[in-house]
């Protein structure tokens, strides 16, 4: 078996009833209602071919960003996006961050990119002096964000490199930091963002890009056709037909989250690093992430993500997503009992 190195690992532990998920940056009360009944609704559409390049999809996502025509391509996730990207400008350079999502890494190997690796904090300080350039805004798996204006200034001393910003987790973040507003005046972005996080549909995998129309010609001509099947089709025009109705708030999700933090930072031998989002990263003072994760599996039924394998991070890290507060105090008591 193939040892993906993501969060949400669920699928290797047949047989384990997990009581709650803390390793997947997801949306933590789960999939709207009103989705799930729609969906039941369409199982008639696999019947059909979908749209090739979900042409309906593409115009409300256009419409709902006001952004112009031809400036979005709808993807099989998040990570499809990385991969077309990195194969439209295959056998060029690229500069990545680390720590972060190691598909940035992967799609550029697969692609024969040259590779540069740069620390994450130090983004705004960096000359790029490559092609592509990928950076997650806020940061997978430390949360580490910058502002649209820093990000502005850095995209526009750098106009030979292309910024690909992956803004999976804009929304898992109080902060307001999205780009898209730098789409108009900016030449050399591309933003990819996540349909599966926010509303919990990570099964359906359904992400999109957003950049300039001529950055959008380019990558549809390495697009393959019917990347996106019916249902998540359906899913996508479902949801941003109600977008404002259906998106989840998180102002109590991040009032949890900072009373999750205050609580395992209270424990002896776990430093909570500081972040906005709903997800952070604890440092353990004895190297022992992989046999924790154990512990909370084996002996609680809780899952949380082993950080040791994004690059930088060594085994002192694991990665927690908040969820509600009695799944919380879970994770807490667990934690408690944990002798190292």
């Amino acid at each position: 078996m193939i040892d993906y190195g993501h969060g949400d690992d669920v699928y290797k532990y047949d047989g384990i009833n997990f009581k709650a998920n803390f390793s997947s940056n997801v949306w933590y009360k789960g999939a709207p209602e009103k989705l799930l009944t729609h969906l039941e609704k369409q199982l008639n559409s696999i019947e059909n071919y979908p749209a090739p390049s979900a042409e309906n999809l593409v115009h409300l996502i256009e419409k709902h960003h006001s952004i112009a025509n031809n400036s979005a391509i709808v993807t099989n996730g998040a990570t499809e996006a990385f991969y077309l990207v990195a194969n439209t400008f295959h056998s060029s350079s690229v500069t990545i961050c680390a720590p972060s999502f190691s598909e940035y890494e992967q799609a550029s190997i697969a692609n024969k990119l040259n590779i540069k690796f740069i620390n994450r904090s130090n983004v705004l300080n960096h000359q790029f002096d490559t092609q592509l350039a990928f950076i997650c805004n806020p940061n997978n798996p430390d949360g580490i964000e910058n502002s649209v204006e820093e990000l502005d200034s850095l995209i526009s001393k750098f106009p030979d490199t292309i910024f690909i910003i992956d803004e999976a987790y804009t929304e898992f973040t109080s902060s307001n930091i999205s780009c898209v507003s730098l789409l108009d005046k900016r030449k050399n972005v591309i933003l990819i963002k996540s349909l599966t996080k926010l509303f919990c549909i990570p099964g359906l995998r359904l992400g999109y890009i957003l950049a300039n129309p001529s950055l959008v010609s380019q990558l549809l001509k390495h697009k393959m056709p019917w990347n996106i099947n019916s249902m998540a089709l359906s899913a996508g025009e479902f949801l941003f037909k109600h977008y404002e109705e259906l998106t989840p708030s998180f102002n109590t999700c991040f009032k949890i989250t900072e009373m999750l933090k205050k609580a395992i930072s209270k424990l002896n031998g776990f430093k909570v690093l500081p972040t906005n989002t709903s997800y952070f990263l604890i440092e353990l003072s004895e190297p022992k992430a992989s046999e924790l994760k154990s512990y909370l599996i084996q002996n609680h039924q809780l899952l949380i993500r082993n950080a040791s394998n994004f690059r930088t991070l060594s085994e002192h890290f694991i990665r927690v997503s908040s969820q509600t507060p009695e799944k919380n105090e879970l994770l807490i008591n667990a934690l408690k009992q944990w002798k190292f």
